[in-house]
């Protein structure tokens, strides 16, 4: 059963060197909203310590709820961070000698991440990501190699690679992700995601918000103020 020694040990042999080129799309996403969320807080707690100064209560007020809320996307950030670890190819061992504590401890937690979740399995109170679920994670996230990505998009698309189809989703404006991935119904996610990340790396769409994309701006679309 999940968590007993013998299972454990295997768990502990799962090290590979799958490397990823880059985390997976959607975790790095919820980390980039994560990363806003919480730079949003620290600006708001600067304001209202200067605003409130004077104000022990509300100056207390403002620092404990900014301090709880950093604590708690802090846990989820290192939730996600551990689940990009375990599926570049590290082990549940490696990442608890790295972070100083057990490998029960991330065995035990790792599968509340959102990175994790659709793989792990209730083990009682506890929800876990056993050996095989972390075997299939891994086979499906390995598939965000940008050659596999490219590779299975001109397989499948009879009017043009993914790469070429999405920069004509974007023609009309600025488009969420979310509405891209379901403007490809003929694409994994993550494909689309992956291909995304690709595409704005190399300038052919700009991220203009949180999970938003666009056509970048031509030299002619730029109104010149007359002089």
């Amino acid at each position: 059963m999940p968590g007993s020694p013998g299972n454990f040990d295997s768990l502990s042999q799962m090290s590979r060197p799958i490397k990823l080129h880059t985390p997976p799309a959607f975790t790095a996403d919820i980390v980039a909203d994560a990363r806003e969320r919480i730079g949003e807080i620290l600006d708001d707690l600067a304001r209202l310590m200067t605003e409130y100064s004077s104000d022990i209560e509300v100056w207390g007020s403002a620092v404990t709820t900014a301090g709880w809320e950093i604590a708690r996307l802090g846990q989820w950030l290192g939730l996600e961070g551990e689940a990009v670890l375990l599926l570049g190819g590290s082990s549940y061992p490696d990442i608890a000698e790295h972070e100083g504590t057990s490998a029960s401890n991330v065995y035990n937690r790792v599968g509340k991440s959102l990175t994790l979740a659709p793989y792990a399995k209730a083990a009682g109170a506890t929800t876990r990501v056993t050996a095989e679920g972390l075997e299939t994670a891994r086979r499906d996230y390995a598939l965000e190699d940008p050659a596999a990505a490219s590779l299975e998009a001109d397989d499948r698309a009879a009017d043009g690679s993914l790469a070429d189809r999405i920069p004509r989703i974007l023609v009309s404006g600025p488009v969420k992700a979310t509405e891209i991935v379901a403007a490809l119904p003929d694409y994994r996610r993550s494909s689309v995601l992956s291909t995304l990340s690709i595409l704005a790396r190399e300038g052919a769409v700009t991220r203009v918000g949180h999970g938003v994309y666009a056509l970048p701006p031509r030299e002619g679309d730029e109104t010149v103020e007359p002089g």
